[in-house]
């Protein structure tokens, strides 16, 4: 890999918090809490240790391959089934990417423009996104390291206003939900908590990447600290029953900013918030075009210009019930394939690779 594409090591972190908060964390709260209510912030922590582990499992793997998952598929299972193999994870990424469009153009329909047709939201936001992938990857770490700067201040001052009128007796008692209820939380937020995964396509393109190991697992314990906060301070301003009722916990705690200069405050928190799911997008579509390209030997350009027309043509058709599908069907591949499937690729790879040494 030419170093001038390559990127430095500590960016990593940047990439991985790009990768994590996406338009989840607006709403996440509301499903964690359906089952292990208040108790659902532990569940986050505890998934913030499992998405460690998953780092660990990832780099290891790479490193072993020295490439990306295209090259492990391959050297694993041959071009043929290989090529599949690597297939059916391109089109998660590019799956992902069209249940974050659609999850961001529901927020801004609702929140602000309501008779804004969803085609042209799709194409304008898509166009935003073309314009930082046709940089290529460098371009799209520059995005992910602004998506970190700027909206970030902003969402820890958003904390600030909420506690002032915190329950922190709501919290307890602790643990007083059953192990299945806990299970359900943990679950739920090892798939807010996702993105990590993006690490098996972008892994060649970072400079030393042995190095970078440090600034991923920091990266995630940010992310889960992040959550864990954003999910205590949800549950000690809503009710039990507000926060189970309430579909973006996140942006309704909004409504209690007032400044004097700005009476909606919310407008420049959701504007704000494209800079995030722009950087996300754009790293998603940039695995999903990038892996097509090395399995089908065409150009990475045709690729996207393809994945994006067919993203704003179901955006515009996609009914409710689909896009709870859709969201549905995302979150199962993402825990069977990349919580299930890679670590058992490592112990195949390992033994092959043993035999090969051995033999």
């Amino acid at each position: 890999m030419n170093k001038r594409h390559q990127v430095s090591p500590y960016l990593v972190y940047f990439i991985v918090y790009n990768s994590q908060v996406g338009v989840g964390i607006l709403g996440f709260q509301r499903t964690i809490a359906a089952k292990a209510g208040y108790d659902a912030w532990i569940g986050v922590i505890v998934a913030g240790c499992f998405v460690q582990v998953f780092i660990w499992i990832m780099y290891k793997l790479l490193e072993k391959a020295d490439g990306d998952i295209v090259d492990v598929h391959s050297k694993v299972f041959g071009n043929i089934l290989g090529s599949v193999l690597s297939f059916i994870i391109m089109i998660y990424y590019w799956l992902a990417s069209v249940s974050v469009l659609l999850g961001f153009i529901e927020i801004i329909q609702v929140w602000m423009f309501p008779t804004l047709p969803t085609w042209i939201l799709g194409t304008l936001i898509l166009g935003l996104v073309y314009y930082c992938v046709s940089g290529g990857f460098r371009v799209v770490v520059g995005v992910s390291f602004l998506s970190f700067i700027f909206p970030q201040i902003m969402l820890i001052v958003l904390y600030i206003f909420p506690l002032k009128e915190a329950h922190f007796s709501n919290l307890l008692p602790i643990m007083n939900h059953s192990y299945n209820d806990m299970f359900d939380a943990v679950k739920n937020s090892m798939y807010t908590l996702a993105g990590t995964e993006a690490l098996l396509m972008y892994y060649p393109f970072i400079r030393d990447a042995k190095s970078s190991k440090k600034f991923a697992h920091l990266a995630v314990l940010f992310t889960t600290l992040l959550y864990t906060v954003s999910a205590i301070v949800s549950f000690t301003f809503y009710s039990e029953i507000q926060i189970k009722e309430t579909i973006w916990p996140e942006l309704s705690l909004i409504k209690i900013i007032r400044l004097s200069y700005l009476e909606r405050f919310e407008y420049l928190y959701i504007s704000m918030y494209l800079i995030i799911v722009s950087a996300l997008l754009s790293l998603l579509l940039w695995c999903s075009t990038r892996g097509l390209k090395r399995i089908l030997k065409k150009k990475q350009k045709n690729f996207f210009i393809i994945l994006s027309l067919l993203s704003v043509v179901i955006s515009q058709l996609i009914t409710e019930q689909f896009k709870v599908t859709l969201d549905k069907y995302v979150t199962q591949m993402n825990l069977w394939i990349f919580y299930g499937y890679i670590p058992i690729l490592l112990i195949i790879f390992t033994i092959l690779r043993r035999r090969k040494q051995n033999g």
